[in-house]
């Protein structure tokens, strides 16, 4: 259970490391324990959001919001979820990148995380599950 923890953090501190970085690669594993660490810190963020904060905006209702995938699952947030949705737009966005050039696609390819809206996951996911690319 150690390990796991450790793994967890040195992949999270690995991934807010390469936030700017879209040419390398990460493994499988990285990919995966950043991507937990955003799901765990935003239902974090959504809670205390939910209980100390009034809703301040439907994201539906902004300018593309039909866009937006967390839209459909809590369309009305408070300030400290809209926050942590743009502070974590880049970081997740990289990990994406680095994560489909490990499985030997283009990094182009996530924007299937917002286009067309949850339909791309579908696509996307399962070439974010391959193993990594020999050589």
């Amino acid at each position: 259970m150690n390990s796991f923890f450790k793994e967890f953090g040195q992949a999270t501190v690995s991934g807010f490391k390469s936030t700017f970085d879209f040419q390398g690669s990460a493994s499988k594993r990285e990919f995966w324990f950043f991507l937990l660490f955003f799901f765990v810190a935003y239902i974090l963020v959504w809670v205390l959001d939910d209980v100390f904060l009034k809703e301040t905006v439907n994201i539906k209702a902004l300018p593309l919001g039909d866009l937006v995938p967390a839209g459909y699952v809590d369309p009305q947030v408070g300030l400290a979820v809209l926050l942590f949705r743009p502070v974590m737009f880049i970081p997740t966005l990289s990990a994406t990148v680095r994560r489909l050039h490990d499985v030997g696609k283009s990094g182009w390819w996530s924007v299937l995380w917002i286009l067309p809206p949850v339909l791309g996951w579908f696509w996307l996911i399962p070439w974010l599950l391959r193993p990594s690319r020999q050589g």
